[in-house]
């Protein structure tokens, strides 16, 4: 849980995802990996050698403003309060995903990852900028993305705002999806539904990682659905071909 706490401690609102890289690349500093970033400031990482690749997905930004909080662990929730002891969000959307793929890395022989930055919409801005921006040419050896950027702890998005497919749901073994609880179902927008709309050919989907009431100031986490959601996951990358 500690990780957690130092990653929410962390605001990166969109635009200035600077520390927020700095950490997560700390973190893996002792894992042989390689590192690119874009000229628009995604992130793009490979572990080990290979003819193709799983890859999993997240966003590096936030929707808050910086403040001044505190860390509340009561149970199995997480949540902040400001000075005033008033609620304030987290950015659990989509520091639970940072914070999955921070053990994937360390887990996992072979894996690629895509940290993209101006996920969310910031004021009249379109969300997705950093994936609208990006090469595809990354992942042109990647069989499919798993992204963990979405709330609850018990869905599989396999259709994008937009009615956009972005993968078939026999693709997920029924035995794993029923250990875990997880069902496949339509939902918004993210960086993955971005990726297909500009002609991404991979499979993707969008996972549940334990996080709910995204973007208000009563944002909050469940550790163990967290948790849940990285076995779910690391299970899915050995499964799926």
């Amino acid at each position: 849980m500690e990780l957690l706490k130092s990653l929410y401690e962390i605001n990166s609102k969109s635009g200035y995802e600077a520390e927020i890289k700095n950490f997560v690349l700390g973190q893996l500093a002792d894992v042989a990996l390689s590192v690119e970033e874009d000229s628009f400031g995604n992130i793009f990482i490979t572990k080990g050698v290979a003819g193709s690749y799983s890859c999993v997905s997240a966003h590096l930004d936030e929707v808050h403003a910086p403040v001044e909080k505190s860390l509340v662990v009561d149970g199995d929730m997480i949540y902040a309060v400001d000075v005033a002891g008033e609620r304030t969000g987290i950015g659990a959307d989509d520091k639970n995903g940072l914070w999955i793929i921070i053990r994937l890395l360390h887990d996992k022989p072979l894996l690629k990852v895509a940290l993209f930055v101006q996920e969310e919409r910031d004021g009249e801005m379109a969300g997705c900028r950093g994936s609208k921006a990006c090469s595809l040419g990354f992942f042109n050896d990647v069989r499919y993305i798993l992204a963990v950027d979405r709330k609850g702890d018990s869905e599989v998005v396999t259709v994008g705002k937009g009615d956009i497919r972005l993968c078939n749901d026999d693709m997920f073994p029924l035995d794993v999806l029923q250990k875990y609880g997880y069902e496949c179902v339509p939902g918004g927008r993210t960086d993955v539904v971005a990726l297909k709309e500009r002609g991404l050919p991979a499979p993707c989907c969008n996972i549940s990682c334990g996080y709910y009431n995204a973007h208000k100031p009563d944002e909050y986490s469940k550790f163990s659905h967290l948790e849940k959601a990285l076995a779910f996951v690391g299970e899915l990358l050995e499964k799926i071909v």
